[in-house]
């Protein structure tokens, strides 16, 4: 008999839940998509954190998040999330994991395999310390159900999609650390296995999601034939000229106006407004240049210009100005839990970013890598204390579901079509007859559905991501809908200001197979 706790994702949250578990005693396996690391938002982060530190009590930290979440976070948590964010570095640092601290800030080793990866020194320490503790890794898998009985969480079931063997794990204490769904977009700067996997295990396991409605789209992206689909730090308009068709700087002109020193402060505490500004104006037919032809290569090899960039340009990208716009970034919602990272489902266990109550209506920037360790820490020690007894039993195997077996639909056919509805409908500025027609489409798409072809191992992966992306991209589209007022990163130009009576929580389920939005408690 041991006391076994799983853990589906290997970013920095569910890493930090597994040694958190396995130094509580328990037996550890987690459950990888891909190889353990690297393919998720943690090891494509900038690599720092915001948090109470020095000369920022936790007090003005705590006020700090909520003003940026439009006080609809769950100020329980928000209070641990000040209080122990500062503890949960010092602990990681006894781990092994190098840590640089200073006041209100941290960053990690930017020890990575590209420009973009800042995060990858975390994860590539966590999971190091973690195989060093005894944690067991399945890379290559999919979880597809959760096992549920009397008593609450019996195991998980998952299928290893590049041999398409399916199997089940006994467990009594789960942990979702997979992160969200920025892959319902186009445009989105999420590593691709980002696919909403963890919000329909929750939801099909009988779970609320809540503040699916609060999508946190980055400022600033490339959006020019040759460049890469990637987000440029809202700082760089501080160095670089950023202008509309007229050549007036539009977006640092309103950034002063509301009162932020400049880009860098916007980034942290004004990701939504920005946004919505950008893309307001591009609808309107506007332009939003980046005037690169105007720096000197002196200029950008500058550490903070470089940073902003997140990537070396070729000399014959330097000459033009460069087309902006802003792409999806984070989900603010998802599984509701307590300040131990419990869910409502006795032996499921949450933490990071499919999570929601920490950011409310739009997070703070930094505060995303102080969530997950925090916790993290909190859910693995918890779960782990908590799980019963089971037997030490392996995986067993069971069939592979015959709509993936014999099926003839292409899966990434069915995915770029998901993808199109979404982009179209629920970006930074959305209203209710877009958002009906848009819930119409998804309805329509499901049902156009037939079985998917899964005969090679990136479709078998494809195929089984469908169903994440799907549900994902229905909750937030319901959600949107019913919050009939604008907040946070949430803007609806039919109901443009934001309104007292909805500074509540809006909740997601699954009733008759489809995804109901009901306005939930007060905040």
């Amino acid at each position: 008999m041991v006391r076994r706790v799983v853990v589906v994702g290997s970013g920095g949250a569910g890493l930090t839940a597994a040694l958190a578990a396995r130094q509580a005693g328990a037996e550890v396996v987690v459950l990888s998509k891909t190889k353990v690391g690297i393919a998720n938002c943690t090891a494509y982060a900038g690599g720092y954190f915001s948090l109470a530190s020095g000369a920022v009590p936790p007090r003005e930290h705590f006020d700090r998040v909520m003003k940026t979440g439009r006080f609809v976070n769950d100020p329980r948590l928000v209070e641990i999330l000040s209080e122990e964010g500062e503890g949960a570095l010092e602990t990681l640092a006894q781990w092994g994991v190098t840590i640089s601290l200073q006041d209100g800030r941290a960053s990690v080793r930017r020890s990575a395999p590209s420009a973009v990866m800042g995060g990858a020194g975390l994860t590539e320490e966590l999971a190091r310390a973690g195989r060093d503790a005894g944690v067991v890794f399945f890379d290559d898998v999919v979880a597809t159900r959760i096992r549920t009985g009397e008593r609450g969480v019996e195991g998980v079931e998952f299928v290893h999609w590049r041999t398409g063997k399916a199997a089940a794990l006994e467990c009594s204490s789960l942990i979702l650390a997979s992160g969200g769904g920025g892959r319902i977009y186009e445009r989105t700067d999420n590593p691709a296995r980002m696919t909403g996997d963890g919000y329909a295990l929750a939801l099909e396991a009988g779970l609320d999601l809540i503040d699916m409605e609060y999508v946190q789209f980055y400022p600033l992206g490339w959006d020019h034939p040759g460049f890469p689909l990637w987000m440029v730090g809202l700082g760089v308009i501080d160095s670089i000229p950023l202008t509309d068709e007229g050549g007036r700087e539009f977006l640092l002109e309103a950034v002063r106006s509301w009162g932020y020193r400049d880009g860098g402060e916007a980034n942290l505490f004004a990701r939504d407004k920005t946004s919505r500004l950008l893309a307001q104006h591009l609808r309107a037919g506007g332009k939003a240049l980046l005037h690169l032809e105007k720096m000197g290569d002196e200029d950008l090899i500058k550490p903070d210009v470089r940073a902003a960039i997140s990537m070396d340009l070729p000399p014959e990208r330097r000459g033009v100005p460069v087309a902006m716009s802003p792409l999806e970034h984070y989900f603010c919602g998802g599984v509701p839990i307590d300040g131990e990272g419990r869910t409502s489902l006795p032996g499921l266990y949450a933490c990071g970013e499919v999570t929601g109550g920490v950011d409310g209506a739009s997070r703070m920037g930094g505060n995303a890598l102080t969530n997950i360790v925090t916790f993290g820490l909190r859910a693995g020690r918890t779960a782990a204390a908590e799980a019963r007894e089971t037997p030490g039993t392996g995986a067993t195997e069971r069939a592979l579901p015959r709509e993936f077996a014999e099926g003839e639909a292409d899966p990434a056919e069915a995915r770029g079509a998901l993808q199109a509805i979404v982009q179209r409908g629920l970006g930074p500025c959305r209203n209710g007859e877009e958002l009906k027609g848009t819930a119409a489409d998804l309805e329509a798409w499901r049902r156009s559905r037939t079985s998917t072809d899964a005969g090679s191992p990136l479709k078998l992966l494809h195929a089984l991501e469908l169903k994440g992306l799907f549900r994902t991209a229905e909750a937030v589209a319901a959600s949107a809908l019913l919050r009939c007022e604008s907040r946070g990163a949430h803007f609806r130009d039919d109901y443009p200001e934001e309104r007292a009576e909805w500074r509540r929580v809006i909740r997601v389920s699954l009733k008759d197979g489809g995804a109901v939005a009901r306005a939930g408690e007060a905040r």
